[in-house]
């Protein structure tokens, strides 16, 4: 046979044999799925991160409990308190933000300044590198203080900053909406907008009035998922304590408002009121902080009462960003059940997320209203809070709170304090003794599934279900490694297997059987890499 045709057989024998093997060349199993409106059916399809502040994901439970979490108050609170000459009454209302960029934490507060026939604020910067030690640095050369120059208009006061992750000019990089009456009398209250290129030199927007007047703090911010601005305010006019809703395509025209919070019967034994409420957007969803405002009096202090003239934070809840749910102590309380029998002087005393302090031991003890923070501050595994107080009632220069006779008190004590809560730490699903909580049918992509739970003590194992409600063969809860230590990102595994990617893609209903332990959220995500060679 000739060198060449010997060659030529040889070759084809070799495409032969790879084309032989590329048709035997299987992939795993489980790694190709088909999925599409059918197989999905009605099953939730996961996103992100998903926490149980409400019962959305939960299908049923037996011997678990749901648990509002409260923030832990930093030992150094106040943080930041008045002790420049130019600082009159305050701190009053302020925003917080990280600046991830600059890799500093920037502060926006203001004190209430005297003006004759009217009130109206100062505007004030701080920064810091740990979020705990503030520098309130000159920002004002001239006068060398750390005033900003807000917009020259009468009355400025309820100021709410944002940087604007979405601005193309940079000279609208920062955008704040503010409270003034132009004309010095009450005709004119209004609501107006201003820019800042470094959020310390600010231009009134043109026009002033855009809004109707507010006379709390007014909070915007970048909805990401609805690609507007939104801002949460109050109802009015004419001003009530009620919480209202706005959401704008340009920050200049704005949506008639919405209200989205009134009062309820569990609002009607402390006669409560909402002063305010600061928004945070966190993952999927949005939070609020509303500072609950109870028994307004300028009277004597009832001593069965003493919540009386004084204010704690709440929490509220919103999956749309636009209808709200109020937190109690088992998480949401249905809007639907805000309106039946209950006992909710007892309901509304256990939904408190933020309390005040006691009186004559801590310098929060008379009031504490919420820092706004439109992005929530992350630190570790940890979610900062600031939030303004002080050791005297609302009105405390009616009711004595503190002493007038005490010469060293003209005023209370106000400040900049910090809390902190663990990450997701919102609400948890927890169990006692041995408790199972088993989701509605889901669909996710990925091939981890990451909890964020504390077992320490105990422990937590999970099995994945089919829609006849049978445990998937290799995912029961004996395949389960448990789950032994507190951590907010475990990774579940089962036995023999890598990871779970053989759940992905079809709808699986997950149930979590509880020892002893604590379950905040959990998330689907992706690990690995499920890349094959191609055989084409």
């Amino acid at each position: 046979m000739p060198l060449r045709c010997f060659h030529l057989t040889l070759l084809v024998t070799c495409l032969c044999a790879a084309s032989l093997q590329a048709q035997s060349r299987k992939a795993p199993p489980g790694m190709f799925k088909d999925l599409d409106d059918v197989i999905a059916g009605d099953a939730i399809i996961l996103h992100g991160k998903q926490l149980f502040v409400d019962d959305y994901l939960i299908a049923e439970s037996q011997g678990v409990t749901k648990v509002l979490h409260q923030p832990v108050k930093h030992p150094n609170n106040p943080l930041l308190v008045k002790d420049r000459p130019w600082e009159e009454s305050g701190p009053g209302y302020g925003t917080v933000h990280y600046d991830a960029d600059e890799k500093l934490f920037k502060m926006w507060y203001t004190f209430w300044r005297k003006v004759e026939g009217t009130s109206a604020s100062l505007l004030c910067y701080a920064t810091s590198q740990d979020g705990i030690r503030w520098t309130k640095s000159v920002t004002d050369k001239e006068g060398e203080t750390n005033l900003l120059r807000h917009p020259p208009i009468q009355g400025f006061q309820c100021p709410g900053v944002f940087k604007d992750p979405v601005e193309r000019d940079p000279a609208r990089r920062y955008k704040m909406l503010f409270s003034c009456n132009p004309d010095g009398t009450a005709k004119t209250w209004m609501t107006g907008a201003a820019y800042s290129a470094d959020g310390l030199h600010w231009e009134s927007a043109k026009p002033t009035a855009l809004i109707p007047f507010s006379d709390t703090q007014v909070c915007p911010f970048w909805d990401r998922r609805r690609q507007r601005y939104v801002a949460i305010l109050r109802f009015g006019p004419p001003n009530t304590r009620i919480i209202s809703r706005t959401e704008s395509e340009d920050f200049l025209h704005w949506s008639p408002k919405v209200t989205v919070l009134r009062r309820t019967k569990m609002e009607q034994p402390l006669l409560t009121q909402f002063y305010q409420m600061a928004p945070f957007t966190y993952g999927n969803y949005y939070f609020g902080l509303i500072a609950a405002y109870h028994s307004e009096t300028l009277k004597p202090i009832p001593p069965d009462k003493p919540w009386t003239d004084r204010k704690n934070l709440q929490l509220t809840f919103s999956r749309n960003g636009i209808t709200w749910q109020r937190v109690g102590k088992e998480g949401v309380i249905p809007t639907s059940e805000l309106h039946q029998d209950r006992d909710w002087q007892r309901v509304a005393q256990d939904a408190v997320f933020l309390p005040y302090g006691k009186k004559g031991k801590d310098w929060d003890w008379g009031t504490v209203s919420p820092y706004f923070t439109p992005e929530p501050i992350i630190v570790g595994d940890e979610i900062w809070f600031y939030y303004m107080a002080q050791n005297g009632r609302n009105w405390w220069n009616y009711t004595g709170d503190p002493p007038k006779k005490d010469p060293q008190a003209k005023e209370p004590r106000k400040g900049v304090g910090l809390a902190t809560l663990r990450l997701d730490g919102f609400v948890s699903v927890e169990s006692e003794k041995q408790g199972t909580l088993t989701t509605k049918p889901l669909v996710f992509l990925g091939d981890t599934l990451i909890v964020n739970a504390n077992a320490k003590g105990g422990s937590l194992v999970v099995e994945a279900l089919d829609l006849d409600g049978k445990v998937i063969e290799g995912f029961g809860r004996s395949d389960c490694v448990p789950i032994t230590t507190d951590s907010v990102r475990h990774v579940v595994r089962w036995k023999g297997h890598q990871d779970c990617h053989l759940l992905q893609a079809r709808p699986v209903a997950l149930q979590f059987h509880l020892d002893h332990a604590k379950l905040y959220s959990l998330e689907p995500t992706i690990r690995h890499n499920h890349y094959l060679q191609s055989y084409d």
